[in-house]
């Protein structure tokens, strides 16, 4: 092929069809771009001009301006789409014309309801870069665009406008109909006085004009395109959907329509952007819906739709609404941005899969899961969100799985309400709240997540929240690892909890069971009780302490037992202020104060454990306390409060300001000294040696003393 005739097919293809680039259409509803051709093409060589021409000649035009088209003669072309519709219909039977519409540059606008009942293929038709947003399809008084069949249309915009001047007659309609102040109006009408035909006295619920209009309100009419119809399987690609309708959505599929659309965008709509409705599905590759003033994606009455790697953003509602027995299956798809959550689930029924997807910056937040919907929610990534990750609420029952929850503005996970759900194998982390949140009758399964690096606790229960919390690992939180308040009662096991402040809290009438849990390596106190707290701590191993083991402390009770309590950086058990707990089977040993240290008035049980090898004693009880102590077994413990104390060496030399050795302390009156400063034994007879001086108590505490907190020196620091 010679370089001339090489660009008489060039230019006859740019005249006829607009497009830079060859397009081939190698079959029914397939239609690609190629490259275009770098080098001049021999007799032999095959030409993409023109093979993509002769693909295409056997389409028809549809043009502004018909005096401009500049194709071949025997190219049918056509004022308005209905005509070019109509006539392929007509002339069907003899297979003369491919049915394919090239929709060419401009906006075409249509008067009524373009009906698509056949195999019909559209094409937008441009030489611009960005073909769709040249080529317009619009309509003012009805749903601009109907999907009957499975047909194709590519690279179109289509878009819903609102007829202004209709709205305003009907709004106008509706002032003169309703009822004007002092005007009477019969009895038992909508906004009438009170009263019913028969039933005169009964009141009736006066119906404002707004709610009139609310009430007719069809979500699923007058938009830019519907799909509709079982069977009905449109491939839809490279095109845009645009509304000024605020009572509906931009693209409605419904009635078992399976359409497929790629390539797709919804935005800027008055009302929402595609509602699936109805048993409808469909598959959504590559689309973006953003900018709606309501949800970007609706789905309800058992549609059952796949999202695959569609960005949902900038919605002035929800992302993504599921409600109604709604399905779906999202994957891959960036969700962010919303003015409300990415994704809500409301209803019994509402069960999608959500799964590898993006959902960060949510106005709201993440993902709200509500009123016994279920759904299953996987290796997702939930993170920068201005409120919870993911809300369960009111019998909801979702599968929260394997997701990365993180750097929230708010808390993680909140399960509230009798909000149930599987919540497990996540990593929660970095989130300026509680990475999980349980309350008001909720009741999670939450087991082997790892919750850690939040600025506040790890796991929160309270207001009555229980479940289970199981083999999850809970680390490097700011505050507790895990906190149980108010009533509330989980079962808590088989837990790693460390690095932590607290590594366990529970307070304020909480309870809760730990059983088998490793609580090690917190700042504080690796468990922590008290104002009247009554949780089950049983055969857990509680070591490596900051702190204690375990403080009760303010009224804390409950049953301690059968727990191994070793190598806290003070005692093992430590009760103090009127708390009661029972301690009963458990090993304490090698921790760096007393193993147990009771000082508190309250009656409280110590039995069967056994006590040894800890640095200032075995157990070691205040003045006036209470401590039933039964078959213990105390033994090989260093005792070097008692051999400082032998030795005539002040306590201080033993424990410093850290610790606070359990042993009787004085008041010396030649001192001045107040009920404030203790003075070991030792340095009564020393140093306040021959002084009036008085017996306070046997109790905890460091030798003031020895601390140089009196005007006199200590003598036995001195040496």
């Amino acid at each position: 092929m010679s370089g001339e005739e090489e660009e008489e097919w060039r230019v006859l293809y740019q005249e006829t069809f607009g497009y830079r680039l060859p397009l081939f259409h190698p079959e029914h509803a397939v239609f690609q771009f190629q490259p275009a051709p770098k080098q001049k093409f021999t007799d032999e060589e095959f030409n993409p001009w023109k093979e993509a021409y002769e693909q295409l000649s056997r389409g028809v035009h549809v043009m502004k301006n018909l005096e401009q088209f500049v194709g071949a003669a025997d190219i049918q072309c056509f004022d308005h789409i209905e005509e070019a519709l109509r006539f392929l219909d007509e002339n069907d039977e003899g297979g003369h014309h491919e049915k394919l519409i090239f929709l060419h540059e401009g906006t075409h606008e249509v008067t009524h309801t373009i009906r698509i009942t056949s195999d019909v293929q559209i094409l937008g038709a441009s030489g611009s870069e960005d073909i769709a947003t040249s080529v317009v399809l619009t309509g003012r008084h009805a749903t601009v665009l109907e999907f009957q069949s499975s047909a194709y249309m590519g690279y179109v915009t289509v878009k819903y406008e609102v007829d202004t001047e209709h709205e305003a007659h009907v709004a106008q309609d509706m002032e003169v109909d309703a009822p004007r102040a002092g005007e009477e109006v019969p009895v038992g009408e909508p906004g009438g006085a009170p009263g019913a035909p028969g039933e005169p006295g009964e009141p009736e619920e006066a119906l404002e004009p707004e709610k009139l209009l609310e009430a007719h309100t069809d979500p699923t009419t007058n938009c830019a395109m519907i799909v509709t119809g079982l069977h009905v399987e449109p491939i839809i690609e490279h095109c845009n959907f645009q509304s000024g309708n605020a009572d509906s959505h931009t693209v409605v599929v419904k009635d078992h329509a399976a359409p497929k659309m790629r390539n797709c965008t919804c935005i800027g709509g008055s009302g929402g952007g595609i509602i699936i409705t109805h048993h409808a599905g469909g598959y959504y590759d590559n689309c973006e819906f953003a900018q709606n003033l309501q949800s970007g994606i609706r789905v309800q009455f058992q549609a059952n739709p796949y999202f695959y790697n569609c960005h949902v953003h900038h919605q002035g509602d929800v992302g993504i609404f599921i409600l109604d027995d709604g399905l779906g299956h999202f994957q891959n798809c960036q969700i962010y941005a919303n003015q409300k959550f990415a994704i809500e689930l409301k209803s019994a029924q509402a069960n999608p899969t959500v799964t590898e997807c993006e959902i960060h910056h949510g106005m709201s937040g993440g993902i709200c899961i509500h009123e016994d919907a279920t759904g299953q929610f996987l290796k997702n990534r939930l993170h920068h969100n201005e409120f919870l990750a993911i809300w369960i609420s009111e019998g909801a029952n979702p599968i929260v799985r394997k997701n990365e929850i993180f750097d929230g503005k708010h808390g993680g996970i909140f399960v509230h309400r009798y909000g149930k759900g599987l919540i497990e194998e996540n990593k929660v982390y970095g989130n300026e709240l509680a990475g999980i949140f349980v309350d008001t009758g909720a009741e999670p399964w939450i087991r082997n997540n790892h919750v850690h690096s939040g600025k506040q606790a790890g796991v929160y229960f309270y207001d009555g929240g229980s479940g289970v919390l199981e083999s999850n690992e809970i680390n490097g939180n700011t505050l507790t690892g895990v906190q149980i308040r108010t009533g509330a009662n989980p079962r808590v096991i088989k837990n790693r909890i460390w690095n932590n402040d607290n590594g366990v809290l529970v307070h304020e009438a909480g309870m809760g069971c730990f059983e088998e849990n490793t609580i090690f390596d917190n700042s504080m106190t690796n468990v922590f009780i008290k104002t009247m707290a009554t949780p089950v701590i049983r055969r857990n191993k509680i070591f490596g302490s900051r702190g204690t083991g375990i403080s009760v402390t303010d009224g804390g009770k409950g049953l301690i037992e059968h727990n191994e309590i070793f190598d806290n950086a003070q005692a093992g058990v430590l009760v103090l202020s009127d708390s009661a707990p029972s301690l009963r089977g458990n090993r304490i040993h090698g921790n760096r104060s007393a193993g147990i240290e009771v000082s508190s008035k309250e009656e409280l049980v110590l039995a069967e454990n056994r006590v040894f090898r800890n640095r200032f004693g075995g157990i070691m009880t205040a003045s006036c306390s209470q401590a039933s102590e039964d078959q213990n077994q105390v033994y090989d413990n260093l005792d070097h409060v008692e051999k400082a104390i032998k030795k005539g060496q002040c306590l201080f030399s033993v424990s410093g300001k850290d610790f606070y050795p359990m042993h009787n302390f004085y008041r010396c009156i030649t001192c001045n000294s107040s009920d404030r400063n203790a003075i070991c034994q030792s340095c009564i007879e020393r140093c306040h040696e021959g002084h009036t001086v008085m017996f306070l108590k046997c109790d905890r505490f460091y030798c003031d003393c020895g601390a140089d907190h009196l005007e006199r020196s200590c003598c036995l620091r001195q040496t």
